[in-house]
């Protein structure tokens, strides 16, 4: 074993001189200004670094410098940091290289502490160097990467490698490479003379934008205590914010996507600030990640009286990848007490620090608040590449450095159980102690296999009688990925004490299971997107036409999302459940919204009919269809697809191009089925898409709807958001219209679009799931997609595409020519569009033309010519 104790006394100089050379680094300009030296060249400069400057903390260029000296980079929470180098980069090999010659980095320990990495890659040195650091993993018992990061440079900025940082210069100079245990100092007292103030910094994030009563119970309750700042990592409307508006101090809605310390960061350097913060006598960090049961006097009572610094409800030592969960509940806590006084010494000689206090529900009091090296970490934070880096740097991090310096610690419950209390039986013994929370996490990730929480109502009444699980109940079924949750339920204790955890088949074992089952013509599987966890809209419409013939079997194979389907012979299964499998192995006909290897994440045999449902419209990129992914083995390659719907016979040959290999024989010209849900009478829309027209039409209260479908997920900019989009809010006041935007997915589309002001509605799919309503109620269609413009020519009504991108000859089709209308770039080019919509002949016949290339039929029976075509099909197959 290659270990950093065996080579750190290795004479370092000619390979930092090599580095030196060969990297750029060396700035001789900037290192002349520093010393006031005038050296003869850059060789002698570099000397004198080596040998004198290096030891001086000095640095060999300018970005170095301002990453260890400071002023440190203010920056925004919603940063990204740019992707790590390429495998074969010249300056990460020369990192590479400079590294394995100092030898401290240890591959065993690398492995060991990392063993998923270990299992995929060889060469472990070089993911260290390329991802390792940046995610603070350690890449020697000896070497904390975050504590030298986060106490020597920027913590908030990935500008150099600390290995590598402190081969070059921080080894001269002694920097600290671990965190070093001091004794604890007196706690805080808080005063007894006054009340105390409080101030609670609240993490929230919902994904419907919702502000659920659950969350607003905790809040209330944290506002007996404390001045409530939240801030939501999402966007939620004003008029649900302001149901906080007698609760809270400040309630702001930003997307960030930085997680819970994102908003803690935010909110204690932007929009709280700290000097107003130096102003309370203790600083809550609370998040949403728990469901409140009980009051919280008991909590706040018994921490007042504590002298300490700084505290949380529990402690936990291990973290996931190190530790194995105790179930047992037998296995007795170790008193905190003992912990503080003489076992957190020890952990902190660990190679690796993994004793943290749950970050949930932290109270920091005014040494803390004031103290520089907690400002700077919590001030860092911004956007990372995982969520596993947040936990190392932010939640163990801060307790690390609390702890290194001196600072007293101290819980609520005052005994550290076995390893993640809250995440296994464990738990309610912290119930019974008087604990006021659980964790949502608990109940549907369920990591740990923790058995029985199917009962968790009833277990936790029997502890908390007035507990409001009801409430929980509906934000748990609302919230929670519904795969996971069924799996989380499904583990129970069996009679004779063993536990019973459900496992889904692997791919192989699978296609073993595939090949001897039977298959049925009457069982068809829908597959919901793999991307949000909806049934494709075309699906939905052939589900609506068989809902109610008991001679099919319909199964929805659900992922994240709950589905609540009625009908005759309806059963519903997540399809990464071995229930799932094994109706999935059964189904004669199988429906997905593209190609079936990430609808299904199997391979099915030949015995199925395999038939892609769509979204709708497709002309899609060259780009996107060239591009393939290497078979490697037989095992890799997914299901074949059978066939697929279409909406022509035009269609049906730039569908054969988009889903090649399917057979161009296996497109079923039928029409698309969603088509049915824009042109059928309003009293046989199913009961969800009638409740959300019945709510579109209330929003829009009579005006005119223009619908906007921006383009999604592109590099480049929307056309329109450079434009005058105050003229098209202009247009909308003469001609009492508002503008339906469909896609909103972050706070940087909606600040765009600020411009239009009333004019402009959110339609977005957490508000209207089904685009076929927007384009039952649209007067016209504003478009960025070309499928969209094309699928929207169903309604006779006018478009105008605004195709977001210039690379026109990247389609399978020339899309100039295809498009309804022409072209526009330009607000005022869109509302001379829609001024002469249809007044021209020459733009009716274009429309008329490409309405009929791409629609064999216009009526509301496409989903009942499918569903014959298939079992028509299915019935030549068997004769």
């Amino acid at each position: 074993m290659t270990t950093s104790s065996t080579r750190t006394d290795l004479d370092m100089t000619e390979p930092r001189r090599r580095f030196l050379r060969a990297s750029g680094w060396f700035d001789i300009a900037w290192y002349r200004s520093q010393v006031g030296d005038d050296f003869a060249s850059v060789e002698e400069a570099i000397d004198h670094f080596l040998t004198v400057g290096a030891r001086l903390g000095l640095s060999p260029d300018a970005a170095l410098g301002a990453m260890q000296g400071g002023p440190f980079l203010e920056r925004s929470v919603e940063t990204r940091e740019d992707e790590p180098p390429a495998a074969d980069d010249p300056q990460l090999l020369r990192e590479v290289a400079l590294v394995a010659e100092s030898g401290l980095f240890d591959r065993d320990f690398y492995a060991s502490a990392w063993p998923s990495v270990a299992e995929r890659l060889d060469d472990l040195l070089l993911h260290f160097c390329r991802f390792g650091w940046r995610e603070a993993k350690q890449p020697s018992a000896a070497f904390d990467t975050w504590h030298y990061w986060s106490t020597h440079l920027d913590p908030a900025r990935e500008g150099v490698n600390p290995l590598v940082h402190y081969i070059l210069t921080g080894r001269a100079q002694g920097l600290s490479v671990r965190a070093e245990w001091v004794p604890p100092r007196p706690g805080t007292v808080l005063p007894v003379e006054r009340e105390v103030r409080r101030a609670c910094l609240f993490a929230a994030y919902d994904a419907d934008g919702l502000l659920d009563e659950s969350l607003i119970a905790y809040v209330r309750e944290l506002a007996r205590f404390a001045d409530v700042y939240l801030l939501a990592d999402c966007h939620i409307d004003e008029a649900e914010l302001a149901k906080l508006a007698d609760i809270t101090v400040g309630a702001w809605a930003v997307r960030h996507g930085a997680y819970d310390f994102g908003s803690y960061s935010m909110l204690a350097r932007d929009l709280v600030g700290w000097e107003r913060l130096e102003g309370y006598d203790e600083v809550l960090l609370v998040n949403d990640s728990c469901y409140l049961l009980r009051p919280l006097d008991e909590v706040f009572a018994q921490m007042s009286q504590r002298m300490c610094d700084w505290w949380g409800l529990q402690a936990t030592k291990g973290v996931a990848r190190t530790a194995e969960a105790v179930q047992d509940v037998t296995v007795e806590p170790i008193p905190m007490e003992r912990v503080r006084r003489e076992l957190l010494a020890g952990y902190m000689q660990e190679p690796e620090f993994d004793f943290h206090i749950g970050s949930y529900f932290l109270a920091y009091r005014q040494p803390v608040i004031r103290d520089a090296g907690f400002r700077r970490i919590l001030g860092s934070v911004h956007r990372q590449r995982g969520k596993a880096a947040i936990v190392h740097k932010y939640e163990i991090g801060l307790t690390q450095h609390l702890i290194a310096s001196g600072y007293d610690g101290d819980t609520f419950i005052d005994a550290l159980y076995p390893f993640q209390p809250v995440f296994t039986n464990q738990y309610f013994r912290l119930l019974g102690r008087g604990f006021p929370l659980l964790k949502k996490y608990f109940l549907y990730q369920n990591h740990y296999d923790t058995p029985d929480l199917r009962d968790w109502k009833a277990r936790i009444r029997a502890a908390v009688p007035d507990a409001p699980v009801d409430v929980m109940e509906r934000n748990l079924l609302r919230t929670a990925p519904d795969d996971q949750l069924q799996r989380s339920f499904a583990i129970v204790t069996l009679p004779d004490g063993s536990v019973s955890v459900p496992t889904a088949r692997d791919r192989r074992e699978f296609r073993r299971a595939d090949r001897s089952s039977p298959t049925f013509d009457h069982w068809w599987a829908f597959a919901v997107s793999p991307d949000d966890g909806h049934l494709p809209p075309n699906a939905r419409a052939i589900f609506e036409e068989v809902r109610d013939d008991p001679s099919i079997k319909k199964i929805i194979l659900t992922r994240s999302r709950r589905i609540d389907l009625e009908g005759d012979n309806v059963v519903v299964a997540p399809v990464t459940s071995r229930a799932g499998q094994d109706l999935l192995m059964r189904a004669g006909v199988v429906l997905v919204a593209g190609r079936p290897g990430p609808g299904l994440g199997v391979r099915l045999d030949a015995s199925h009919r395999v038939l892609a449902v769509r979204d709708g419209i497709d002309v899609a990129r060259r780009s996107a269809t060239t591009t393939r992914r290497p078979v490697r083995s037989t095992e890799d390659v997914v299901s074949p697809l059978t066939g697929y719907v279409a909406a022509s016979d035009f269609d049906r040959t730039v569908m054969a191009a988009v889903l090649h290999p399917a057979p161009y024989g296996g497109g079923v010209a039928t029409g698309l089925p969603a088509d049915d849900f824009v042109l059928m009478p309003e009293d046989r829309l199913p009961a969800d898409l009638a409740r959300e027209l019945g709510e579109l039409r209330a929003l829009v209260a009579g005006r005119r709807l223009l619908l906007l479908v921006p383009e999604r997920r592109r590099a480049g900019p929307h056309r329109l958001w450079s434009d005058d989009l105050a003229g098209l809010r202009r247009w909308c006041e003469a001609h009492d219209a508002v503008v339906g935007i469909r896609h909103l997915d972050d706070d940087s589309d909606r600040r765009r679009w600020e411009a239009l002001g009333t004019a402009a509605l959110d339609v977005g799919r957490r508000h209207f799931g089904h685009v076929s309503v927007l384009y039952r109620e649209a007067s016209a269609l504003l478009a960025e997609r070309a499928g969209a413009a094309l699928d929207f020519t169903v309604t006779g009504r006018p478009v105008v595409p605004v195709l977001a991108s210039d690379d026109a000859d990247d389609y399978l089709v020339d899309v100039e020519r295809v498009m309804p209308s022409e072209i526009r770039a330009s607000v005022a080019g869109v509302c001379e569009a829609l001024d002469g919509a249809f007044s021209d002949g020459a733009v009716l016949h274009r429309y008329i033309r490409a309405r009929s290339l791409f629609r064999r039929y216009v009526d509301a029976s496409n989903a009942a010519r499918f569903v014959h075509h298939v079992r028509r099909t299915s019935l030549e197959a068997r004769c």
